[in-house]
Formats: C-alpha cells, sequence, structure tokens
C-alpha cells in the first residue's frame, strides 16, 4: 500500500492552468474568433459531389463557438472536457452523417478553425508578461488535445449517426419497394415523392418483375439473394431500375418499361446476372434461375408481373430446372392447367395411358426418351443427350408407338405428349 499511494498522490495533481489573463483576453475576443473560423472554414474547406451538401454557413459558426468555448472551459478550469461539450461540438458530424459518405472534410473543418484560433492566441499573446516559451507549449497542448478530443467526438458521432441514417433509409426503402409489389399504396404520387426523398427514381410508365435466386448444385443457396443483389448493383442498368432482397436467398428486380417489348430487356438482364453469379461463383459453379413477369402499365401493374415472377420460377424449377429464366407467358398453358389438378390429372393419364403404370417395363428409360426426343426433335440428337446409341433410341421409340398406340411424329401428338409431360411434373 505505501507504495501505491505515490502514485495516486501524483494522478490527482491539479493540471497547469493558463494566466488568467490570457484567458479573459481570448474569452473578449471570442465573439470575433468564432467568426474569423468560420469564415476560413467555408472558404477552404472542399465540398464537391462526393462529400455532399456542406452544412449551413450558420452550423458552422455554432459549431466554431462551441470548439471555442471547449477550449476555454477546460482551459480555465484544467480539466478534460464534458462529454455534454464534446456533443455540442460534434453536431456537424451528424449533419454531415445525412449528406456525405466521407467525415473528412468535417476533421478538416476542424483543423482549419483550430489554426485560425492558434494564429488568434499568439496574437493575444504578444507583448503579454507571461508569454514564457513554457507558457506558449502549454497554451499549445491545451488547443490540440481540445482538437484530439473533438476530432475523437466527431468522428463517433459521425458513425453513429451514419449507421443509424443508413438503417432508417434501407427501412424506408424496403417499406416502398414493399408497397410497389403488393399494391399496398393510397397514390402514384404520393409514392413519387416518397420515392424523390429516398434518392430511387420511379419509372411512372411501369415495371417487369423478376425474381431471381442462385442455385448451387440442385438447390437455392441459402443467403444467394444477397450475394446476387451484390452483383446485380455492379451491373449497367437503366435509370428507375431497382433491386431488393426481399428474403436472404430471393432477389428481385423492377425492370423499367413502357410495352410488352421491354421484357426481352428484362431477359438480358437475367443473362448478364447470370454471367457474373457464375464467374464469381468459381470452384463453387453456382448458376441463376429466374422467374419473369409480364408487363402491366403503371405502378398498380408491379404487384401483378411481380406474382407472375414467382409462378414463373416456381413452374419454371420443376418444368425445365437446368434453364436459366422462364417467362411467365411462356408457361401460361401449364399454369392454367395445373390450377385445375383433377382435369390437369386426367389429361396426363388420357395422354400417356399405359406409360404411367409402374409395370411397364423399362418404364422411366422410355419416358426419358420420350422426352428427350420431344426436346430435341430428332434421334440423332436425342441419343446424344441421353448418352445412347441411335439404335437404342429408335427400339426405344418403337416400343413408345407401341405402348401409346400412335404417332409421336405429328404436330398435334407432340404437342400434347410434351404438354402432358410438363403436367406431369406441375401435380
Amino acid at each position: 500500500m505505501a507504495r501505491v499511494a505515490p502514485k495516486v498522490a501524483a494522478k490527482s495533481k491539479p493540471a497547469a492552468q493558463l494566466p488568467a489573463s490570457l484567458i479573459e483576453e481570448l474569452e473578449h475576443r471570442r465573439a470575433g474568433m468564432a467568426r474569423h473560423m468560420a469564415r476560413a472554414v467555408v472558404a477552404v474547406v472542399h465540398w464537391d459531389d462526393s462529400t455532399g451538401v456542406p452544412p449551413r454557413p450558420e452550423a458552422i459558426a455554432k459549431a466554431c463557438e462551441a470548439g471555442l468555448d471547449l477550449f476555454l472551459a477546460t482551459a480555465r478550469e484544467a480539466r478534460p472536457a464534458t462529454q455534454e461539450e464534446l456533443r455540442r461540438v460534434a453536431q456537424l458530424g451528424i449533419l454531415q452523417a445525412r449528406s456525405s459518405q466521407s467525415v473528412e472534410p468535417i476533421l478538416a473543418a476542424y483543423r482549419i478553425a483550430a489554426r485560425v484560433a492558434w494564429d488568434a492566441i499568439l496574437r493575444a499573446w504578444r507583448g503579454h508578461p507571461a508569454a514564457t516559451p513554457e507558457a506558449i507549449m502549454l497554451t499549445a497542448n491545451y488547443v490540440f488535445v481540445a482538437l484530439d478530443q473533438v476530432a475523437a467526438e466527431v468522428t463517433k458521432t459521425y458513425l453513429h449517426a451514419r449507421e443509424q441514417h443508413m438503417q432508417r433509409g434501407t427501412r424506408a426503402r424496403a417499406r416502398l419497394f414493399h408497397a410497389l409489389i403488393s399494391d399496398n399504396f393510397d397514390s402514384e404520387l404520393e409514392l413519387q415523392k416518397q420515392a424523390l426523398a429516398l434518392n430511387m427514381p420511379i419509372a411512372a410508365t411501369g415495371y417487369v418483375a423478376v425474381v431471381s435466386k442462385l442455385v448451387v448444385g440442385k438447390s437455392d443457396g441459402a443467403r444467394g439473394g444477397e450475394a446476387l443483389g451484390e452483383v446485380a448493383v455492379s451491373l449497367d442498368v437503366p435509370r428507375g431500375a431497382i433491386h431488393h432482397v426481399t428474403d436472404p436467398s430471393t432477389l428481385v428486380t423492377l425492370w423499367p418499361a413502357e410495352s410488352a417489348a421491354h421484357v426481352d430487356g428484362a431477359r438480358q438482364f437475367v443473362t448478364q446476372l447470370h454471367k457474373e453469379a457464375v464467374n464469381r461463383s468459381g470452384s463453387a459453379r453456382a448458376r441463376v434461375r429466374a422467374g419473369i413477369g409480364g408487363y402491366h402499365p403503371g405502378l398498380r401493374g408491379i404487384s401483378r408481373s411481380y406474382l407472375e415472377a414467382q409462378q414463373a420460377i416456381e413452374a419454371g424449377r420443376k418444368l425445365r430446372p437446368d434453364d436459366v429464366s422462364h417467362k411467365h407467358d411462356e408457361v401460361i398453358p401449364h399454369l392454367v392447367l395445373a390450377q385445375n389438378p383433377r382435369l390437369a390429372e386426367r389429361f396426363v393419364t388420357h395422354s400417356l395411358g399405359p406409360l404411367l403404370d409402374p409395370k411397364t417395363r423399362n418404364r422411366d428409360q422410355l419416358l426419358d426418351t420420350l422426352e428427350a426426343y420431344l426436346a430435341t426433335g430428332s434421334v440423332k440428337h436425342a441419343a446424344a443427350a441421353l448418352n445412347l446409341h441411335r439404335h437404342t433410341v429408335l427400339y426405344r421409340l418403337d416400343k413408345l408407338r407401341e405402348i401409346l398406340g400412335g404417332e409421336l411424329d405429328t404436330p398435334a401428338s407432340r404437342l400434347r405428349l410434351q404438354l402432358a409431360l410438363d403436367l406431369r411434373k406441375l401435380i
């Protein structure tokens, strides 16, 4: 205990104080110094598009006054700054967080203001009887300690305010996006105003909805939507395109459109998204599966296109699992029939007949051959797809004709059989 006591006593010694006459002189000059500091900040700090809208001159002046008050209070009483004093000085950090990605302009402003204050203090020292080198060093210490405290508090305040601002913006964007895809809004004009406030321009002519998932192996990636969101923002898209991750596995894109012809633009976007996702996935060999809704005019049509995109990706997953994009317009016949399962099942049974009987010999092989033949349109290509000799495919096709009791090559029979095979996957 005897060894500890001297250390405690040393820590409790009061800090050296500036001469009272100097403090009084600086307090007398406070208003003029604050104006001079504010003018220097406005004139010297470089504000551009990357630093956002500069704080108003009144806010800068108040911050300079608060900075001087901080210096004078800590110097007069030889104490560290209180949290309340630091909070008043750090208000510019909050303002900057609302309009910029960087806190550096604010820190530069405080450095310039501190330099102006230091010059003014040196002028006040001129001819002062207490202006010894030791006293000047002590004054410099108070100035730069105060500057360090302010810089630390401004940075902390900025980061905290920036995080809160971004979270509020993200939540507001999410609410706006969900209002669009659910048709849950009262006025298109009010929605446009909200979008402008969020710097999220909306195309009044309408959108085509695209629902995308990242497929890894045979299943959807658990966080594939988030990964695709990062890819999507790196692509060149038209003004007004909106991306939103509705859940960790799903990215929804609203593609601006003026007519049904712009659905092809949405499909090209999916192709780009797929290509970039494949490149980034590397050895994981991930790929994209997307459903594309139809075009319905105006903002009220977005919810319908979104529902169609959901239906398209789900139907496409079952019908053509290896395809990248699935347009709703292409699966309408399947969706219409699948809405009446009993009728669809009756059609499948009538079309494929004995081929569905589990007792039919080599049934699965015959079904695979029929599907490959209908998809490729030739024996040669079907054999290549199945990795079989063409004579094997010819033999199986003869067997299929015998079982199904009809031709496989007329347009009507091919359409009927293809539709039956597709419906079998949906019901």
